[in-house]
């Protein structure tokens, strides 16, 4: 397990948007960044444009998904290393409108086969944050940092 770290300029971060980030064109296409860091806890962030909303003009539920399961992964790789998700569950709140959508991920469990990760995605308009989706994520590590 990873020592304890806080800050965007950690190196827990800094991994993180290298490989999360920099080493996924996915990724970088959906224009994600890493609003906060700490060990066992991630938030990420985009911004809601017109090509990540559905026809009644609010987020996709594939945009919540993805901001669920990245920030679900992110959050078990800064305990355990390299990841992948094995399963997640969503749940949809409400409409997901505003001008951009963040997501934090938690992590609940860490063990050696699997980390169980709750992940809330949140809508902001207008200064106001609406949770709009809840995950539970079992994520698989993978291998140690190298």
């Amino acid at each position: 397990m990873m020592a304890a770290e806080h800050g965007l300029d950690s190196p827990g971060a800094r991994m993180l948007v290298q490989r999360g980030i920099e080493g996924s064109a996915y990724t970088r296409s959906m224009g994600t960044r890493l609003r906060h860091f700490e060990t066992g806890c991630v938030e990420i962030e985009l911004d809601l444009r017109p090509e990540l909303t559905q026809h009644h003009g609010q987020a996709h539920g594939a945009v919540l998904g993805y901001l669920a399961d990245t920030v679900s992964a992110w959050a078990a790789a800064s305990v355990t290393g390299d990841v992948v998700t094995a399963e997640y569950k969503l749940n949809f709140l409400t409409a997901a409108r505003g001008e951009l959508l963040w997501a934090r991920g938690q992590v609940l469990k860490a063990g050696k086969r699997q980390v169980i990760v709750r992940a809330d995605v949140y809508a902001s308009a207008g200064g106001q944050d609406t949770h709009v989706a809840a995950a539970l994520a079992t994520i698989a590590p993978v291998g140690k940092e190298g």
